[in-house]
């Protein structure tokens, strides 16, 4: 049976209106076609008791016309319905109605509540002339509902700890889990997670400069490394996102607005690293208890001061650390605290386009980071008002 999600949102009336469009709902199911689906919603004559009936318009397709009266709220919430009877999954559509369009589309799906998760295969990386393995979870509706073009992409490190205890080699985050559960409860949009397996290069891999000394001998000599960072980066824009396309997974990668990167550690830092040197590749980021602690702090102290900050506006940040231990580790509650002060210093505002979270007890374990996990797909990938077709 469908899943029912209505979340409620008070809209105050404004000056919107005077236009018809055209609400067209796909679903292509490669097992079963319904006969008919229907519309619920909280306006335009549309409620939440009972449904009107949209018109056939091929074995994929249904459409109604609705007409946006003068002085109707901006904001409309929708749900399709199979028979007016199986709701569909997730949150309801939102379609701002403050600027007039012709068309939207709305792609449901109405069974499936859980995404899946495999290897697509073995990638070279020509950059640092080694391979490993891709992981790729595709949500809940993938392969329900295959007309439909999954637009948010998460480029994850450390892949082999994303989803499977049995592949990891610190514990798992179960990555999948959460996601199917926060996009049925309606909290999150779906995404698509790309799984990239680090390698026995992690630590240089993840890192964009040499440190001397990130750690000692037993006698006390420093111990140097680190440095291939923008190497890596370059293997994941130039070589991963092509790849997933290229193996048939249905994913638009064609704008940086689509595209997200996250990790935890040195990967948080990498991560942290991209977003803000390359924001014409990414625009949502997360770093979770990033290791800012590298080569003397040196993105709060070198990378932030040197390279010409990304526009506020167009890139998203999470980051957030536990409170474990005591300093100097802690876990870099202290050094994320201040890459967070440095962001809103250059314009970020927090709980907008910036958000950091402080786990009471959180340890430095994929444990902990996937406990929290929910916490950074809430705020990097919220359910937000469709695009219009035009």
């Amino acid at each position: 049976f469908g899943l029912l999600c209505l979340v409620f949102v008070n809209v105050s009336s404004s000056n919107v209106g005077g236009y018809k469009f055209t609400l067209k709902v796909v679903y292509q199911n490669p097992s079963r076609q319904p006969s008919s689906i229907s519309l619920r919603g909280d306006g335009l004559g549309l409620n939440w008791n009972k449904g009107i009936q949209l018109t056939k318009i091929s074995t994929t397709s249904w459409s109604t016309v609705l007409d946006v009266p003068v002085g109707s709220p901006s904001l409309l919430q929708v749900k399709p319905l199979i028979q007016d009877s199986v709701w569909s999954i997730g949150s309801n559509f939102y379609i701002n109605l403050t600027n007039p369009f012709s068309s939207v589309t709305l792609y449901p799906w109405f069974y499936s509540s859980a995404g899946q998760y495999s290897i697509i295969g073995n990638l070279y990386s020509p950059q640092l002339n080694n391979t490993r393995p891709i992981i790729v979870y595709t949500p809940p509706s993938y392969y329900e509902n295959i007309a439909k073009i999954h637009d948010n992409i998460l480029i994850m490190h450390d892949g082999q700890n994303l989803f499977n205890a049995s592949t990891s080699y610190a514990g798992a985050w179960y990555c999948d889990k959460t996601v199917d559960a926060e996009v049925v409860k309606g909290n999150m949009e779906e995404i698509v997670i790309v799984g990239v397996y680090n390698t026995p290069d992690r630590l240089n891999e993840y890192t964009y400069s040499y440190d001397p000394c990130y750690d000692t001998t037993i006698r006390g000599d420093c111990i140097g490394g680190g440095g291939k960072g923008d190497l890596y980066l370059d293997f994941l824009a130039q070589q991963v996102i092509p790849f997933i396309t290229k193996k048939g997974v249905r994913v638009d990668t064609s704008s940086r607005d689509n595209l997200g990167i996250l990790g935890s550690s040195l990967g948080g830092l990498i991560s942290c690293y991209a977003g803000y040197t390359r924001s014409n590749v990414w625009s949502k980021t997360g770093c979770m208890s990033s290791s800012f602690w590298w080569n003397s702090e040196d993105f709060n102290s070198v990378i932030i001061p040197t390279y010409a900050p990304p526009n506020p506006n167009q890139e998203t940040f999470y980051l957030d650390s536990g409170t474990c231990c005591p300093e100097p580790t802690g876990d870099d509650r202290v050094q994320t605290i201040e890459v967070r002060n440095s962001f809103q210093d250059l314009g970020w505002t927090l709980d907008s386009n910036l958000f950091y979270y402080l786990d009471q007890g959180g340890e430095h374990s994929e444990y902990y980071w996937g406990t929290r996990f929910h916490i950074p797909m809430h705020d990097l990938y919220p359910v937000t008002p469709l695009t219009p077709d035009s």
